[in-house]
């Protein structure tokens, strides 16, 4: 079956548009799997006793109509037939019966004792597996040409238990420079390249086409790149 989990947005979830941040949707469907892994006996203390964990590699993210405070939503989640050394999984955000946001996603299973990749065929996920929605994961490319448009400190309120950059906090920190009065984040897709540990500090590149499309690099103080990021608004 697929997986589902009821959410209620809290207050301290929306912006000053009084809409649900993307971070805040980005917590609730990542919630909504863990759950579904922990009640299948791979809860982080249980993956961490294997030498395993997960860590996201791709997101796409697409929200077809604003979320507000104290909404009552659906959290959805299903693995996807997965290979090679990508598990897909997919979610989704019902509200009043309607579908209003989905995501499609690719992990990557880390061997923590030798910090090698552990491929698909090698690590029995024990889950009943879905045909994965229409939305796909994007892939883009980059401007040529951006613009350094700040700095961000990784510190405590950043960090996850692995004292890395956690890969929900991505979507405020580009949010932070988007012109977001009146608007929101429609459409979302990042990259995530190498951890951000605590105590980095990122430069934040931003570059936009044409047609109103957002692109974002972060680059960590050893020049290595860290995510790379599209994104699409709407308004509310």
């Amino acid at each position: 079956m697929i997986y589902s989990r009821p959410i209620e947005v809290d207050v301290h979830d929306v912006d000053y548009n009084g809409v649900a941040r993307t971070s805040a949707l980005m917590r609730y469907i990542q919630s909504s799997a863990q759950m579904q892994l922990t009640e299948n006996g791979m809860s982080y203390g249980e993956l961490a006793n294997m030498n395993r964990a997960f860590l996201l590699s791709r997101i796409t993210m697409e929200f077809t109509e604003p979320i507000y405070e104290y909404d009552r939503l659906n959290a959805l989640t299903f693995p996807c037939e997965s290979r090679g050394f990508s598990f897909f999984r997919c979610y989704a955000l019902e509200k009043e019966g309607r579908t209003v946001g989905k995501a499609v996603s690719a992990w990557a299973l880390i061997d923590t004792a030798t910090h090698g990749l552990v491929r698909v065929d090698n690590f029995e996920l024990g889950l009943e597996t879905h045909e994965p929605h229409e939305l796909v994961l994007a892939r883009f490319i980059m401007p040529k040409c951006m613009d350094e448009v700040g700095k961000f400190l990784v510190d405590y309120g950043s960090t996850d238990r692995n004292r890395h950059m956690n890969n929900t906090v991505y979507p405020d920190m580009f949010a932070t420079y988007l012109p977001l009065d009146g608007k929101r984040i429609h459409t979302i897709s990042i990259s995530y390249q190498a951890e951000a540990p605590m105590g980095e500090l990122l430069t934040v590149l931003r570059g936009v086409d044409e047609g109103g499309v957002y692109y974002f690099r972060t680059i960590r103080k050893d020049g290595r790149v860290n995510t790379e990021a599209q994104i699409i608004l709407t308004d509310i």
